[in-house]
């Protein structure tokens, strides 16, 4: 029997993969796509935004994660992740619409618009229709 990985998916909200054995986890570290197999050196990440996947028994399940940091350590992959959806519950419309909500508070000359906040309300509805539209 090959090796497996254990994955955890953690958000503030709740935990949504506890101990889940796995053959591989594919993730988007900040600087780019990392690939996990059994046997990965010991490593700590920051996570992006984007889709974070896995294979189990050769078939794959998908994730939008939205930032946060991942270990590895002794074949166990933590994932502890800002926020998390998993790719078939991804409404499609509500996220296009959190993306006319926000553009529309940046275009007001309001003193009182969070910038930063709309911008990162944006990046994550894109990369949640970006897992999203993989799946339709």
């Amino acid at each position: 029997m090959s090796k497996k990985l254990t994955l955890n998916l953690i958000t503030p909200e709740k935990q949504l993969i506890s101990n889940l054995k796995v053959d591989m986890v594919v993730l988007p570290a900040l600087l780019g796509e990392m690939g996990v197999l059994p046997g990965h050196i010991k490593t700590i990440v920051q996570l992006g935004m984007g889709s974070l996947r896995y294979k189990k028994d050769g078939k794959e399940e998908e994730f939008a994660v939205l930032g946060g940091f991942v270990e590895v350590l002794n074949n166990v992959v933590n994932v502890f992740a800002e926020g998390a959806d998993l790719a078939d519950e991804i409404d499609e419309e509500v996220e296009k619409q959190k993306i006319k909500a926000a553009k529309e508070s940046l275009s007001r000359k309001d003193a009182d618009i969070d910038f930063e906040l709309a911008e990162l309300e944006i990046k994550q509805a894109i990369a949640r229709m970006k897992v999203k539209k993989k799946h339709m």
